[in-house]
Formats: structure tokens, sequence, C-alpha cells
């Protein structure tokens, strides 16, 4: 027997109000969506500028109108260039290029960066002393160890999350680019 359409309409739509009630954004409706605009924009250009094409490998995060740019270029005008494709996009406030000078890692090292992502956003989880603190507002991004940390915090929350995020195995460096609300 088939599920009636209201039915399931009225599961999805109480699934969808338990997973907005736990994650409550800082940022306005209209930011995230601008945010997550931005994001596929950029990458997309990356991905099309041809002076680019196999000697970089670069990823995007966008958080509260800050553009992230990580992961490797061969050369130092590569990495300007990524920068330069990039900037003056509508709603980035800034750009921070974190784009390291080397040759493009394997795969391999994007795979176990993905893995190290993971391991940061669960040791999050941990942090019980913050009242109010939900940890989905943080944006982990990970290239060669290197754990890049966004959001729209206060000092108190940033510094737990960096702590926290400095003793996860495998972790080289911690890079702040948050925002702060005090």
């Amino acid at each position: 027997m088939r599920p009636s359409l209201p039915l399931s309409f009225s599961v999805a739509a109480l699934l969808l109000l338990g997973a907005c009630s736990t994650f409550t954004d800082r940022r306005g409706f209209n930011r995230v969506l601008n945010d997550r605009n931005v994001q596929i924009t950029a990458q997309r250009t990356l991905d099309d500028d041809a002076a680019l094409s196999g000697k970089v490998h670069i990823g995007t995060a966008v958080y509260d109108g800050v553009l992230l740019l990580i992961g490797e270029a061969e050369t130092q005008e590569l990495r300007q260039r990524a920068e330069t494709d990039v900037t003056g996009f509508e709603g980035v406030r800034r750009v921070d290029n974190e784009i390291d000078v080397m040759p493009v890692a394997p795969v391999s090292q994007h795979a176990g960066d993905a893995a190290l992502t993971a391991r940061v956003k669960t040791a999050l989880l941990d942090i019980t002393s913050l009242p109010g603190f939900d940890p989905g507002r943080v944006k982990i991004s990970t290239a060669h160890g290197n754990v890049y940390l966004m959001g729209l915090l206060s000092r108190r929350e940033a510094d737990a999350v960096t702590d926290v995020a400095r003793h996860v195995a495998g972790v080289q460096k911690v890079v702040r680019v948050f925002e702060y609300t005090d």
C-alpha cells in the first residue's frame, strides 16, 4: 500500500523543521543563499579557466561574504590568477587566498583531507560547555592537513572551536577565518 501524498509531505515537513531547530545559522536566509551562489560561481569560474587547468587544485568556501581559496597552485602567478578570477563577485566582502604554491597534491591527499574535515566536525560535537553553541555554525575546510575554520561566532566560541580542532589527530595547523559577533 502506498502512503498518501499528504502524509508523505507531513513527514518531510516535520523532518525539515526538526533539522532547522537543531541548526540555527546566524546569517540571514538571503546571506546563506548568496554565499552558496557565490561559492558555486567561484568554483565554476576557477574550473573553467583554461590557464589553471591541470596546474592547480583549488577549493572554495564562502561564509558571510568571505570567500576562502585553498589548495595548491604550481606557481605564484597561478595562485594570483585564481584570486583575480574570483575577485569582484557581488556579495563578496573579502577574498582570503590561502592557496599553497606547490605541486598539485595526489588524489589520496585530498581524500585524507576530507576525512580530517569529518573528524574535526565530529570533534566539535564535544563542545558542551558553551550554552547555545551549535557546531553547525562552523564551516570547515581542509588542505594539506591545515584546517580552515569559518563562521559567525563569539570570540569565546571561536577559541573553543580552535582549541578542539588543534587537538584532532592529523591537524597540522588551524587557520581562523571567523567573523565575530562580539
